[in-house]
């Protein structure tokens, strides 16, 4: 979320005078290189979460109304689940969501492979949560962005949602220069590793997926970088030919010395920023089905897909063939410069702001 406001910050502040309002305790857009007509930070009193129902919603609701007093904006962008300050404040202007991604699909493969009946408990009350204020909050702005065609469908045909768009995430493609990759055949998953999808998925690499490619490539390491590894992440460093890297200096550099990279997702929603990111370096992915939500602009060579034993024999047969790995390494970058850059997508999201404003049909 914070990438994706920050970039998209940066590219439409410089077509729109952008009055922002958001919790204190962040990176200001100034320290961002983001110049803003004004930056209005609220106080936290608690955490600020998603959903209304988490935290305390006054001050916010009385910053926000003091703002459109003051500066009078023609439009409203919502992030975070902010849709219900429509029907809080009486002079919102119209409004476009982007909601990045479909809580409700989240929760839902969250729940479906809960494997304790406590989490199973905690997951479907959750659920249950998430899909009643999507539902509530439905048509309360003229159009809804989400990253990916997954998260697009499900508010689509099973919330209501009005005018669904899919705008996905982008990359910035460093200079990275001559590319030296790792003497050792590498593997490598990069996240946050306490998000529980991130989990999840190194969990069943390294279960369902590493011990035949291991067996085969001895010399092989698959490595999880991430900050704050989860005790069961840190766990995996244990096992044969695996390593857990938590505090690196750059994760570009990193992937820039992988061979291959992987995003072997079972939950979540949204794009993966994982997968553009290696992509920026030159570095192909390997990766379930469920990751290929939000890439369907990518040329299809570079969606490399499968599950247990064919992910296996996928990553296998990508460390092996240096010229098949170089090629998609290539497309890979072009593909991350060009259709996935954050200008692009500022340039689409800008387009999308001008019709809801001028009041223009949106297509569907």
């Amino acid at each position: 979320m914070a990438l994706r406001v920050s970039c998209l910050l940066r590219e439409l502040s410089s077509r729109w005078p952008i009055v922002l309002v958001c919790p204190d305790g962040g990176e200001s857009a100034a320290t961002n290189g983001v110049t803003l007509a004004a930056e209005i930070n609220v106080p936290r009193r608690d955490q600020w979460m998603y959903l209304p129902s988490q935290y305390d919603v006054r001050p916010l609701v009385e910053a926000v109304g003091r703002a459109i007093q003051v500066h009078r904006p023609s439009l409203a962008l919502f992030w975070g689940g902010m849709e219900y300050l429509r029907g809080s404040i009486p002079a919102m202007p119209v409004s476009v969501s982007d909601r990045v991604d479909c809580m409700t699909l989240s929760a839902w493969r969250a729940l479906k492979h809960t494997r304790h009946p406590v989490d199973f408990r905690q997951r479907l009350s959750n659920f249950l949560h998430v899909f009643r204020y999507e539902l509530q909050m439905r048509r309360e702005s003229a159009a809804t962005v989400v990253v990916g065609d997954s998260d697009a469908e499900v508010l689509r045909r099973f919330i209501g949602v009005r005018n669904v768009r899919v705008i996905p995430n982008g990359v910035d493609a460093p200079d990275i220069g001559p590319v030296k990759r790792s003497a050792r055949p590498s593997v490598m998953f990069t996240g946050v590793m306490t998000y529980q999808p991130n989990v999840e998925a190194v969990r069943y690499f390294a279960d369902d997926v590493w011990p035949a490619v291991h067996a085969q490539i001895p010399d092989a390491v698959f490595q999880i970088v991430g900050r704050n590894p989860a005790p069961e992440v840190v766990e995996l460093a244990s096992r044969p030919g695996i390593e857990v890297l938590a505090d690196v200096k750059s994760v570009q550099a990193c992937l820039a010395e992988a061979w291959l990279a992987v995003a072997p997702m079972q939950t979540g929603a949204g794009i993966k920023n994982k997968i553009l990111e290696a992509w920026s370096v030159g570095t192909p992915v390997a990766m379930t089905p469920m990751a290929r939500n939000g890439l369907a602009q990518a040329p299809e060579q570079l969606l490399a897909t499968a599950e247990g034993p064919q992910l296996s024999k996928l990553v296998v047969d990508l460390l092996t063939d240096t010229d098949r790995r170089t090629s998609l390494g290539q497309l890979a970058r072009a593909t991350a410069s060009s259709i996935f850059s954050w200008q692009s997508k500022g340039n689409t999201f800008d387009q999308l702001l001008r019709d809801v404003l001028s009041g223009n049909p949106l297509p569907k």
